[in-house]
């Protein structure tokens, strides 16, 4: 194709019958049309129209050009009508990937209230742990802890992450509860580790650096969250979960936190989707109704230690 915008150009004189007409359709100036088809005319190596100063007609070649041009310009058209028509309406897929716990205790729920309000929206959501490139593998939005460093994608803040050492009552009963970090190594501390990677994940805590991190050690390591609070709750050890994946837990009275004041807040969870201004209505009222739904989280807003207040021991044994 030589130029579209010559081809667009031309056909619009056409069949407007004039230069004049032909700009007021395509909402440019009759000068801009005309150098439009002066160059499609150069770049064909032929006249397209013949031109006197009181008509406008279509040479052989330009008759028989239009008549090739006019179907797929039309069929261009169309095409363009429907993506317009779709990226503005609230129907279509939205892929969506997030970091399991938090698509399991967050996510899903409000899928279920979107999906009540815009039905004709379908959402694929894929819960992975790892970091991926997400606009590679095509998803519109990503929920992910920690920052990422590709300037392609615009970054939302959700809330802080924290994690919290939990462990069953039972567990602490019989183990004592530990009331400074230096006491962990005492304990048998389960693990987790990601997809692809040997060494466990460390556990975050204010203070904690990587020496006494080595020392952490138990008789179990899993390889998800949910699983190694189950674990924990069971009694098999302490586990280092995030706080908001534990508050079920630890209100029911299945998990007890320890050691509160370590907690750290540096960790933050962020919703991610590709750095474009032309986002689809459907993505754009997705990201806007997540985030205006977990802003009134309050396990995600609530300080930590104002949030396990009531459920922290202060004995060394229970």
């Amino acid at each position: 194709m030589k130029s579209l915008k010559g081809i667009s150009s031309f056909v619009a004189v056409a069949s407007s019958g004039s230069f004049a007409a032909a700009a007021k359709l395509q909402g440019v100036s009759a000068v801009a049309v005309s150098k439009n088809v002066a160059t499609l005319e150069r770049q064909l190596s032929v006249r397209l129209f013949q031109r006197t100063t009181r008509k406008l007609s279509l040479t052989p070649e330009g008759s028989l050009f239009y008549k090739q041009c006019l179907g797929p310009l039309r069929e261009l058209e169309a095409a363009q009508a429907v993506i317009e028509k779709s990226s503005k309406s609230l129907s279509g897929l939205v892929r969506v990937t997030s970091a399991a716990p938090f698509a399991t205790g967050y996510v899903l729920p409000i899928i279920q209230q979107f999906h009540a309000k815009h039905p004709r929206v379908q959402i694929e959501l894929h819960l992975d742990d790892s970091v991926s490139d997400m606009v590679a593998q095509g998803y519109d939005v990503g929920i992910r802890v920690g920052r990422m460093k590709s300037s392609s994608l615009v970054a939302r803040p959700i809330a802080p992450l924290p994690f919290v050492v939990c462990g069953s009552p039972e567990y602490l009963r019989q183990r004592g509860v530990p009331s400074s970090l230096a006491d962990l190594p005492e304990h048998n501390c389960l693990r987790l580790t990601r997809i692809g990677s040997k060494e466990p994940m460390p556990w975050f805590l204010k203070g904690l650096d990587a020496s006494l991190d080595a020392q952490i050690r138990g008789n179990l390591t899993l390889n998800d969250f949910s699983a190694l609070q189950t674990a924990a709750a069971q009694g098999l050890g302490l586990s280092c979960v995030p706080l908001p994946l534990a508050m079920p837990d630890i209100r029911q009275g299945r998990l007890m936190p320890v050691l509160a004041p370590f907690i750290s807040t540096d960790l933050q969870v962020y919703l991610y989707y590709p750095n474009r201004k032309n986002l689809p209505t459907r993505t754009r009222s997705f990201v806007d109704y997540v985030l205006s739904h977990l802003e009134q989280e309050k396990d995600l807003h609530t300080p930590p230690t104002q949030l396990l207040a009531p459920y922290l021991s202060t004995g060394k044994t229970l």
